[in-house]
């Protein structure tokens, strides 16, 4: 897998989102704009923040970039493939083969161990059991959870449960992680772990990271940092107070 550090990983351009909202009675039907003709590059390897009040559309865009959802109009490329041009089945094995995902929620499965949990999708992807397990066992040392690996979910505390998601998201070696709010439900203490936890693995292992949050923290401990604003998304620069672009205490985050 080519990891050279800068090149192009994924382009988006003119990417466009919209729903249409039924109207009351007597009204016609109302168009939300939610993305406004998006144009965005990553690069591989690269760490990005994506930051905005409530509502702008961070996690739509996330969701669209990492192919979970379709854009209204606009192309999404990953090198020379173009998303678009995919089959819902090609679509989902390159989703699990070259993407991984990090939710606010774990989404841990319950009845499975932490190991188990890790190996999920390299077994979907048709992995053996044993290389899937090849695979897990070093990510949970990662991740600092080797001795935990035959404990369930509802035996990990909150951080070591999203640890447990953080190698689940890597184990099929990703090219891009995309993470929404990964430290949202978690104390402070736990969060700076999370987000020292993050670079190291992008260190380590090349992948790039795209994630949005509210933490200013983790925020700045990003290469770029990226503001949702009307429709649209633009560079901040380093001397740009972060406060202002983020979701007051309480605030829901969308």
């Amino acid at each position: 897998m080519d990891r050279t550090k800068n090149s192009t990983l994924l382009s988006c351009r003119g990417l466009t989102k919209t729903y249409r909202m039924p109207g009351g009675e007597g009204e016609d039907e109302r168009v939300l704009h939610v993305l406004r003709g998006v144009d965005l590059d990553i690069a591989r390897g690269e760490m990005v923040s994506i930051v905005g009040h409530s509502g702008v559309g961070k996690s739509t865009l996330l969701h669209i970039l990492g192919t979970l959802d379709e854009p209204t109009a606009g192309a999404i490329s990953y090198g020379d493939q173009v998303m678009g041009e995919l089959s819902s089945a090609a679509l989902a094995d390159f989703r699990n083969r070259t993407i991984g995902f990090i939710f606010q929620f774990h989404h841990l499965l319950a009845e499975f161990s932490a190991l188990d949990n890790v190996m999920l999708p390299a077994l979907i992807a048709g992995v053996s059991r044993k290389e899937a397990q090849q695979r897990a066992l070093p990510l949970l040392e990662a991740v600092g959870l080797a001795d935990r690996r035959v404990h369930k979910p509802g035996e990990l505390s909150g951080g070591e449960q999203q640890r447990v998601a953080i190698a689940r998201a890597l184990v099929m070696e990703p090219e891009v992680v995309f993470a929404d709010e990964p430290t949202g439900n978690l104390d402070s203490r736990t969060s700076s772990e999370i987000h020292e936890l993050l670079g190291q693995l992008n260190e380590r292992t090349g992948t790039a990271f795209v994630v949005v949050t509210h933490n200013i923290e983790l925020a700045w401990l990003m290469e770029r940092h990226l503001l949702m604003q009307g429709g649209g998304v633009r560079e901040l620069t380093d001397d740009e107070a972060p406060e202002s672009f983020l979701p007051s205490r309480g605030e829901s985050v969308a």
